[in-house]
């Protein structure tokens, strides 16, 4: 069970709060991933790009762009000094579909509680 769009933007979202960020700060850093020494008009225009993947209701952004920073994200030192760890799933077939998904809303019910907890 793949997560939305919506579901990966919010969790972009609480993570980059989570670790004492912001968006546009985020999105700077990501800018400077990208380009090599950037110029202030790459990093503004690619803020800009970002405002509009991060839209809520929005269809058109690829889920893959949005784990693309949420990988961004789990390299980033501010991630590392929180003390947290990357939340990974691993699946390897050994149970059936039905398991797997009782158990992924299980996982995502605990996150939630933790997440708010923090906040």
């Amino acid at each position: 069970m793949e997560a939305t769009l919506t579901e990966k933007q919010n969790e972009l979202r609480k993570w980059i709060k989570k670790i004492g960020l912001n968006q546009k700060y985020f999105a700077q850093l990501y800018a400077q991933h990208l380009y090599y020494d950037p110029h202030e008009d790459d990093i503004k225009a690619f803020y800009e790009k970002y405002k509009g993947h991060m839209k809520k209701d929005r269809t058109t952004t690829d889920v893959n762009i949005i784990n693309k920073y949420l990988d961004f994200l789990f390299t980033l030192e501010e991630f590392k000094d929180t003390g947290y760890v990357k939340p990974t799933f691993h699946h390897k077939d050994r149970f059936s579909d039905s398991f797997n998904k009782r158990m992924e809303k299980i996982s995502k019910k605990i996150t939630e509680k933790l997440v708010n907890e923090d906040m």
